[in-house]
C-alpha cells in the first residue's frame, strides 16, 4: 500500500489549515461559481491520497506565535511600532520532526497573497522510520499563487507514488542511480504536461467563463521548484531543482574547522552559461532569447519553470486566452518563435549525508533570501546559531509561551554608522549589503535567525525600517522569503519519548 503521511501541526492555538484544494474556481463577490468538472486525467488524483493518510504523519510542528495564516494581519500593522516585526517573522515559524533530522521553517510574505508555498512529510511505505524517506520542498510562485499552490499539493506526492512503482526506494543503492534520476525527472514533466494540457483544452473548446479561467490559472502564473528527498537507511540527500531558489548543504571541514557550503542546486536564470548554452541548441538562429545584462530568457527572470504559458505555448492560443478568458498578454509580436523556451525538467543532485560528529545541515531557500544572502554567508550564519542552540531543543522545552527569549538587540550609533546601505542606481531604491559582521544571535529557531539576519541582522533600525513597507510596495524592497533548515544526524525517538512523558 502507498502512502504519503503528511505531518500532524502542533501549536498553541489553531491548526494551520495546510491541506486546502486550489484548483475549484475563483469566488466572485456575488456568488460561487459551479464547481468544474474533473478532466479524465486529473493530476490532483493524488489529493485524495493525501486526505486519506492526513493523520498518519510522523512529523510535529511548532509555532512560535498564534496562526501563521494571519500573518497578513500582522502586516497590516507593521508601520506601528519596530517591535511588531520581531512578531511578523515569528509567526510563519515552525519545527518538524523526524525520526533523524530535526527542521526548521520560516515563511516571511511580501507579496500579497504570498506566492511562496512549502511542503514538509515522510512517505510512510515501509512502516519504519529508520527507512521511510523524508521530503521537504518549496514553490516559489510569480505571476500569481496558483502554480506553487497546485505543485505543493501535487508534487510530492506524485514524484513519490512514481518512485515507489519504479522500485527506486527499495532497490540497491547505487551512486547517481539514472533510474531514480529519470523517475523524478519525467515526474516534474508530466505534471507540467498535464497542467498546460489541460488549461489549452479548455481555452480551445470554451465553456463556463470561471471554469476556463480556473482551469488556465496555474497555467498563466509560473512557479519554481525545489525537491529535497533524503533516504535515512543510506544516508543519502537527493535535490531536484527547477528555477532560482536554492538548496546548499553546510559540510563541517576538518582542516578549517567551520561549516563550509556545498551547492545542491544551481541556479536556472539566463546567467547561468550552461542554461545560455542549453538555449541556443533547442533554438538554432534565435541569438536574442537571453538578455547578458540581465539574465532574462524573453523578459522572464529564470530558464526553467512550471506554468509560464506564455513562454510555452504558441502566441495564438496565448493571444485566445488573453482575449476571450482574461489570461496574460502575449509577449511582444514575433519574440516566441520555437516555444517552448522554458522547461520543467529538473537538475537533481546527490549527497551522502554526515550524520556523526558535526553532522550535515541542509539550507532550503527561495530567492527572496539569496536575494541577500550569499550560500557561503548563510552556512556561516547557521554555524553561529549552532554555536549557541540546539536543533531539537523544542521537543523537550515544550511550548510554554512565556518562556524567556534573548532580548531584542538595539540599534547603537555604531550600528547606524556602518550600516552599508547604499541607492541601486538600477532599481532606484535603497538597498543594503549583509556581512558576518551584522550576524546576530537572538532567536531559538534557525529558520527566522536566517531570515532576520538576511533582512538586517543587528542593525535594528534597518530591519524594522525593512519590515515596515506594506504590501503593494514590500515587493520593491524583499520578496517572498521561505526557508527549511534541516538538521541531520538527530535521533529524536528518545527526546520525544521524554517530552510526552512530562
Amino acid at each position: 500500500m502507498w502512502a504519503r503521511g503528511l505531518r500532524v501541526c502542533r501549536r498553541r492555538n489553531v491548526l494551520l489549515r495546510r491541506n486546502q484544494t486550489y484548483q475549484g474556481p475563483h469566488t466572485t463577490y456575488f456568488q460561487q461559481p459551479p464547481e468544474a468538472p474533473k478532466p479524465k486525467r486529473r493530476i490532483l488524483r493524488t489529493v485524495l491520497w493525501s486526505a486519506t493518510c492526513f493523520g498518519l504523519g510522523a512529523y510535529g510542528y511548532r509555532a512560535f506565535m498564534g496562526e501563521p495564516l494571519g500573518i497578513l494581519g500582522a502586516l497590516a500593522l507593521a508601520g506601528e511600532a519596530g517591535e511588531v516585526m520581531e512578531e511578523v517573522v515569528a509567526i510563519a515559524a515552525l519545527d518538524a520532526i523526524a525520526k533523524e533530522a530535526v527542521g526548521h521553517t520560516c515563511q516571511m510574505p511580501s507579496n500579497m497573497p504570498c506566492e511562496d508555498t512549502w511542503s514538509a512529510g515522510t512517505y510512510t511505505l515501509f512502516n519504519d522510520p529508520k527507512r521511510d524517506w523524508c521530503e521537504w520542498a518549496i514553490f516559489d510562485g510569480h505571476a500569481g499563487p496558483r502554480t506553487a499552490q497546485m505543485l505543493k499539493q501535487v508534487i510530492p506526492d506524485v514524484v513519490g507514488k512514481d518512485l515507489w512503482n519504479a522500485n527506486c526506494m527499495d532497490q540497491s543503492y547505487i551512486p547517481n542511480d539514472w533510474h531514480t534520476v529519470s523517475t523524478i525527472k519525467k515526474s516534474f514533466l508530466q505534471i507540467d504536461k498535464e497542467i498546460l494540457d489541460e488549461a489549452a483544452k479548455r481555452i480551445q473548446s470554451g465553456g463556463p467563463l470561471a471554469e476556463v479561467v480556473s482551469a488556465g490559472a496555474a497555467a498563466f502564473s509560473g512557479s519554481c521548484a525545489l525537491l529535497a528527498l533524503y533516504d535515512p537507511a543510506r544516508d543519502i540527500l537527493r535535490v531536484a531543482n527547477v528555477g532560482d531558489s536554492r538548496a546548499v548543504l553546510g559540510t563541517w571541514d576538518s582542516a578549517a574547522q567551520k561549516y563550509v557550503a556545498r551547492p545542491m542546486s544551481v541556479d536556472q536564470t539566463g546567467f547561468n552559461q550552461d542554461e545560455v548554452a542549453r538555449l541556443k541548441k533547442n533554438h538554432p538562429g534565435e541569438e536574442d532569447i537571453v538578455d547578458p545584462s540581465s539574465g532574462r530568457v524573453h523578459g522572464i527572470a529564470i530558464s526553467r519553470a512550471f506554468g509560464d504559458a506564455r513562454w510555452k505555448w504558441a502566441t495564438d492560443l496565448t493571444q485566445l486566452a488573453h482575449d476571450r478568458f482574461f489570461g496574460p498578454r502575449p509577449r511582444p509580436k514575433g519574440m516566441i518563435k520555437t516555444p517552448p523556451y522554458l522547461t520543467a525538467e529538473p537538475e537533481v543532485m546527490e549527497a551522502k549525508i554526515n550524520t556523526g560528529t558535526r553532522p550535515d545541515f541542509l539550507i532550503m531557500a527561495s530567492d527572496g533570501l539569496w536575494d541577500q544572502l550569499s550560500s557561503e554567508d548563510a552556512v556561516a550564519c547557521v554555524q553561529m546559531w549552532l554555536d549557541k542552540h540546539k536543533p531539537e531543543a523544542f521537543i523537550t522545552d515544550g511550548l510554554d509561551p512565556a518562556a524567556p527569549n534573548r532580548p531584542p538587540t538595539c540599534t547603537s550609533a555604531d550600528d547606524l554608522a556602518d550600516d552599508d546601505t547604499y541607492f541601486d542606481e538600477d532599481e532606484k531604491c535603497l538597498k543594503w549589503r549583509v556581512k558576518q559582521k551584522h550576524f546576530v544571535v537572538e532567536d531559538d529557531h534557525c529558520g527566522i535567525h536566517l531570515v532576520k539576519n538576511a533582512l538586517g541582522g543587528k542593525r535594528r533600525d534597518l530591519f524594522t525600517g525593512v519590515m515596515s513597507v506594506q504590501p503593494p510596495y514590500s515587493r520593491n524592497v524583499r520578496d517572498d522569503i521561505t526557508v527549511h533548515v534541516i538538521f541531520f544526524g538527530i535521533d529524536t525517538e528518545p527526546l520525544t519519548n521524554a517530552a510526552k512523558k512530562k
